[in-house]
């Protein structure tokens, strides 16, 4: 015998509902209406005060990020290429000292400086793992030893190709947002070889 709509009907109201977990506290409960997230009054202020933080910590996310000065996302961009460059050479011995010191601070020191040569300053043949203290700070970048290890390392003509790049560049807000989104996805996998 087949069932008229009415009978359907009747059969899917008869269900109970099935349980939920609570949203806010995480308890299970069976909800009144069909769209209930939550077991209680209580949790439910709870939760859409939640939402509200959530939202407001969103939008003032996005409210900083629009007041950013070009400076600002140029550090955010150069945190970003040295972090991949510290993980790129943890391997690696300082360029400039060859210490492999576990218990000191290591920095991605330039070869040519970020002032002598902005153009240069996320170019990755120009970037290696430093020692910060030593080399880094109290040395100025140890140009001295950092030339020959370079050398050793990418050969003579990228080393020559450094020395002789004279361009100028305009870096923009764009080309931060850029050089961020891929250092991020470098990041992202070196970290799985790495864990590999």
């Amino acid at each position: 015998m087949l069932k008229t709509p009415s009978k359907r009907l009747d059969n899917v109201m008869s269900k109970q509902p099935r349980q939920k977990k609570c949203k806010s506290c995480g308890v299970k409960f069976t909800p009144a209406r069909p769209l209930q997230s939550t077991c209680s009054i209580p949790c439910a202020i709870d939760m859409a005060r939640t939402i509200r933080a959530r939202k407001e910590r969103k939008d003032h996310r996005e409210a900083k990020q629009k007041a950013k000065t070009l400076t600002e996302w140029l550090d955010d961009a150069q945190a970003w290429v040295n972090r991949y460059i510290r993980l790129r050479d943890a391997n690696e011995p300082c360029i400039s000292c060859g210490t492999t010191n576990q218990n000191i601070q290591y920095a991605a020191g330039h070869y040519r400086t970020r002032k002598a040569a902005s153009h240069l300053r996320f170019n990755h043949d120009n970037l290696h793992k430093q020692c910060n203290n030593y080399c880094n700070q109290q040395l100025s970048g140890n140009i001295v030893n950092y030339r020959p290890a370079l050398i050793r390392k990418i050969g003579i003509e990228r080393v020559e190709a450094i020395e002789n790049d004279n361009i100028i560049k305009r870096w923009t807000i764009e080309d931060a947002k850029e050089i961020i989104a891929e250092h991020k996805r470098l990041i992202k996998e070196l970290q799985k070889v790495v864990d590999e």
